[in-house]
């Protein structure tokens, strides 16, 4: 081998100990623009190798002027030939002296592996429910009101009057108010200046989906605690249900009325059959979301909502109580909303120990500004079915 390829060779093995100890230290930049100066030399001695082998008189030429030293035969090719090799395989050759260059260590050679990382924010799929939907909702201009309705009284009809007979003075109707008044409601959060310039995802789309959830979460939870304070009847047939229907809520509320339930109420009424054998829940052939019950010769209409939204109650006894509320929730709640959920995002405010000028933030805030009120407590009954806990039969 002459001179140069010698010396190329050991450039060579100088510049593969180099990019080692670059990935080592951590220098991945450094490492590859190494690697790269490692290929050209790599190429230039394969050419050189060619041009050498080919050029055989040349050699001989060398040799008989003393030039070249006489290798002991097969030797030296060979170990030309074994180095070539191994060079070509690049950084997963071993070294005897150390663990190699791998993936599986990032100092090693892990750092220089690409990962497949995903920024974009991807949403799971969640079962969310407004109980909102299902009562009245009115807005208000003032921060407190009053509204004015007639007493609820039974009407008796007029008195006779004789021939030539004087009238009776009637009975008057009466009336009373119902009040609200206003509260605030909301919250805020930080966020660094640094992630909204370099994210790469619209995280304000994030935070207003994020904040509506939460506004949902507290309409549900208001409308919830106007549902228990009405008292809880527990029942354990579905006939409890249908005097709820036709009997207690009766005339007034009967046409308007559903039952409000969860995942689990619904499971239940999907397993109850008429004498037939035909479902007594049946969904509506115009939307098969939509589902109706046939209480005796009416049929009523079933509003599932999610079990973390209204949550059964499982008792030690095997037993648990599923939600069956029955009533006309228009008429028996209602919210008064001053002010929808509003949204501002400041780079200059402060809130608490944090200064979003001075700390390079941008603090978000989330402000509405409503009441929940029980406007006719006879529009609801809170019945509770207690059957055997489903998923501990045959244990």
């Amino acid at each position: 081998m002459n001179k140069e390829l010698l010396e190329l060779l050991d450039k060579i093995n100088a510049t593969k100990k180099e990019v080692r100890n670059l990935v080592g230290e951590g220098k991945l930049a450094e490492a590859e623009e190494k690697k790269k100066e490692l290929q050209n030399l790599q190429k230039k001695f394969d050419l050189l190798k060619d041009i050498s082998d080919d050029d055989k008189s040349s050699m001989e030429d060398k040799a008989k002027a003393g030039s070249a030293k006489k290798a002991e035969p097969g030797k030296e090719n060979d170990a030309v030939k074994e180095f070539a090799n191994a060079a070509r395989r690049g950084f997963r050759v071993q070294n005897a002296m150390s663990s190699g260059i791998r993936e599986g260590s990032d100092p090693d050679g892990g750092y220089i592996v690409p990962e497949d990382i995903q920024t974009t924010i991807n949403q799971w799929k969640q079962a969310e429910f407004s109980l909102e939907s299902l009562i009245t909702v009115e807005t208000v201009k003032t921060n407190k009101g009053k509204r004015t309705y007639e007493k609820k009284a039974d009407a008796t009809g007029f008195a006779d009057i004789e021939e030539g007979g004087e009238l009776q003075e009637m009975d008057t109707p009466q009336f009373e108010r119902i009040g609200y008044e206003i509260s605030d409601r909301g919250g805020w959060l930080p966020l660094t200046n640094d992630l909204l310039s370099d994210t790469d995802q619209n995280i304000m789309q994030t935070i207003t989906r994020w904040i509506a959830r939460k506004s949902n979460a507290t309409s549900n939870k208001k409308i919830l605690n106007l549902i228990n304070a009405v008292a809880v009847k527990e029942i354990e047939t579905l006939d409890e249900v249908k005097h709820a229907i036709i009997v207690t809520l009766g005339a007034a509320y009967r046409a308007g009325s559903s039952i409000l339930t969860n995942d689990d109420g619904l499971y239940f009424l999907a397993t109850l059959k008429d004498t037939t054998g035909r479902d007594l829940l049946q969904p509506n052939p115009m939307d098969v979301m939509q589902m109706s019950l046939s209480v005796g010769p009416i049929r009523v209409p079933v509003i599932p909502v999610p079990n973390k939204v209204i949550a059964s109650n499982t008792e030690t006894d095997g037993k648990i109580k599923l939600p069956m509320i029955c009533g006309d929730f228009k008429e028996a709640f209602k919210k008064y909303d001053r002010q929808r959920t509003s949204l501002l995002a400041s780079n200059i405010a402060s809130a608490g120990s944090l200064n979003a000028f001075t700390q390079n933030l941008t603090l978000v805030r989330a402000i509405e500004r409503n009441d929940f009120k029980t406007l006719d407590a006879d529009a609801c009954v809170n019945l509770s079915m207690v059957i055997a806990d489903p998923t501990k039969k045959g244990k």
